[in-house]
């Protein structure tokens, strides 16, 4: 009786088996979990919008700083924006030296105001606000009023000459037509986020 043959054999036989079947599909599922999480990762990367993305608006007051008299207050702030930043991802708010945020006029009154007008910084450029408070003006660099800035049910809202938001760029400037004199007051004015993507930046009156 060869032992020595048949514990050989025995060994051998033993080596030759394979991982168990309920091991094995364990195992494949969770490769193949793994490259799907890999897989959705590098997808999400290449398809990201820039919904997230932040932007800023820097506002400078333009040389000779503010004009105006009486109730008709005009201050105009160059822009500098962040590149894609269109009118639909912001708003505009004016803070005292308080604190307290300033509402918007219900209104623009004059024709000088009009969307599509030619606008001049000065007090017969078009009137002030009917109400204590303020509106804004996008300007393109013709001096083009493109977009208007008012107050609608107490939410501060654009409105367009064209029917679409606007892409800034440096090219524009914001006029911003006030009752009361801003500039030089500590008054500030931001911007601030309407949507998904975070929006700041703000300037000195």
């Amino acid at each position: 009786m060869n032992v020595l043959g048949e514990n050989t054999r025995r060994w051998r036989k033993t080596r030759q088996r394979g991982v168990s079947p309920i091991i094995a599909t364990i195992l494949l599922v969770a490769i193949t979990v793994v490259l799907a999480a890999v897989l959705y990762v590098l997808v999400s990367g290449l398809t990201r919008t820039g919904a997230s993305t932040p932007y800023s608006l820097g506002m400078t007051e333009s040389p000779g700083g503010q004009l105006g008299s009486s109730t008709n207050w005009f201050d105009q702030m160059s822009l500098s924006p962040s590149s894609g930043l269109t009118t639909s991802m912001f708003g505009l708010s004016v803070v005292g030296p308080s604190g307290v945020t300033y509402g918007l006029a219900a209104a623009v009154g004059g024709t000088g105001c009009t969307l599509g007008a030619t606008f001049a910084t000065g007090a017969s450029a078009c009137n002030g606000p009917s109400a204590a408070g303020w509106y804004g003006l996008i300007l393109t660099s013709t001096g083009v009023i493109s977009a208007t800035f008012l107050n609608v049910g107490g939410t501060g809202t654009w409105a367009y000459n064209t029917g679409s938001t606007i892409a800034l760029n440096s090219g524009y400037t914001l006029e911003v037509i006030s009752y009361a004199q801003l500039a030089g007051n500590d008054y500030t004015i931001s911007a601030y986020s309407t949507g998904t993507s975070s929006v700041s930046g703000s300037g000195s009156l």
